[in-house]
């Protein structure tokens, strides 16, 4: 891998943005967000070094990447610049040959997209990410597949309303290490099918999907071994704000822009979990596809307050599957990262999942309450290693016992 040049040797003379083709200057937009689009922070696990170390090379790379992340005045620079391209896009000429050039109105939407582009990446640059949308594409190796499964997102403004409701609108670490363990061991989240799935075959949930990275990549991953087995599965996405919500479906039209060719249903439904605030006897009735038991429920940093803890037990307690004796075990996977503003949040969950008491089995079916089954600490970097942090997060494997 080359290393990237400095913004200040690369980019062209502010004063002459003007005289370069649309073609240039989205090439030079794609090189800055190459540098300054930030990455999900915390989502390369310690772990993995061990099995797959870097070359000398590619540690150099990033190593120089983080410090040209870093340099205050490259950042400084590329804001002028990008200032510069939106107050000159109205005098970028269409330099192709007069025989090659396309309507008015197809040039104009190039530019128009030029600077859409150029002012998502200003934000970012001057330090006002949640101001802007921003496009992320990502990748997951799995061994069942030849190539990685890709998944392309659009994080939108957080809202700046007094709630965390729009929390969702952005892809958080713990949505990124989750999707990409499922993609590595498909089989420890159930996901492969076998004699003892139901015929009707998987039902998915995932709660506070938020982007819908965990149930894009599910589905990727899905509907390209199930195409195999012809044994149809269902994955339903919820949310609760109405941004949140339509954003994940655009998210989902995105990367299934013709449908999902076979094997997976996948889509985006409301679902408040307040109305699962009490414990009772009789669950609240939901309409379909929420009206039928799940097999598989994922949940990746949902608990941004301690009562919470204590709805999503109550809405997984509705949901999720009863075992039977020699079947599957219907699961509850739930990522969160240890914040320490959220250290209460985080407590709660242990206190409304008890540990399986020694005395119980957890095979023998007769499922009684929602129990942590096992634990798993995991530790991961940030992207800016000249900082030396990481990031913990706890993966608990919920079900009944």
């Amino acid at each position: 891998m080359t290393l990237l040049s400095a913004p200040s040797a690369r980019l062209p003379p502010i004063r002459r943005i003007h005289e370069n083709s649309v073609d240039v200057l989205e090439g030079l937009v794609k090189y800055l967000r190459t540098i300054y689009n930030p990455p999900v922070r915390g989502t390369r696990r310690v772990d993995r070094k061990l099995g797959q170390k870097r070359s000398d090379g590619a540690s150099q790379d990033e190593d120089a990447l983080t410090a040209l992340r870093s340099d205050e005045f490259e950042r400084a620079y590329t804001v002028r610049w990008l200032t510069g391209l939106i107050a000159q896009a109205s005098l970028i000429q269409d330099e192709s040959a007069e025989d090659e050039r396309t309507d008015l109105a197809a040039f104009e939407e190039k530019v128009d997209v030029l600077i859409r582009n150029a002012a998502s990446l200003l934000a970012v640059c001057a330090g006002t990410a949640a101001a802007g949308t921003v496009t992320r594409r990502f990748s997951f190796g799995t061994p069942l597949l030849d190539s990685p499964i890709e998944v392309r997102l659009t994080d939108i403004p957080i809202s700046v309303e007094s709630d965390a409701a729009t929390v969702g609108a952005h892809t958080w670490g713990s949505a990124c290490l989750l999707a990409e363990m499922i993609a590595e061991t498909p089989q420890r989240f159930g996901l492969l099918p076998s004699a003892d799935n139901n015929q009707a075959g998987l039902r998915i949930l995932e709660l506070g999907a938020g982007t819908g990275l965990v149930s894009l990549a599910s589905a990727k991953l899905l509907s390209a071994i199930l195409n195999k087995t012809q044994q149809v599965s269902t994955i339903v996405a919820t949310d609760y704000h109405p941004a949140v919500l339509e954003n994940l479906i655009h998210n989902i039209k995105a990367n299934f822009p013709d449908g999902i060719a076979s094997g997976v249903s996948l889509s985006a439904h409301a679902l408040d979990w307040s109305i699962f605030a009490e414990e009772a006897s009789c669950p609240p009735t939901l309409d379909a596809p929420l009206d039928e038991p799940f097999d598989v429920i994922f949940g990746a940093d949902i608990v941004y307050e301690t009562a919470h803890a204590r709805w999503i037990r109550n809405t997984v307690s509705a949901l999720l599957r009863r075992p039977t004796a020699g079947g599957a075990r219907p699961c509850f996977h739930l990522l969160i990262p240890l914040r320490p503003t959220h250290i209460l949040e985080a407590r709660a969950i242990e206190e409304v999942f008890p540990r399986v008491p020694p005395s119980r089995s957890t095979d023998d079916g007769q499922g009684i309450e929602l129990c942590i089954l096992d634990v798993e600490s995991i530790l991961c970097e940030t992207e800016d290693r000249r900082a030396g942090g990481e990031v913990e997060y706890m993966h608990y494997r919920i079900g009944w016992a």
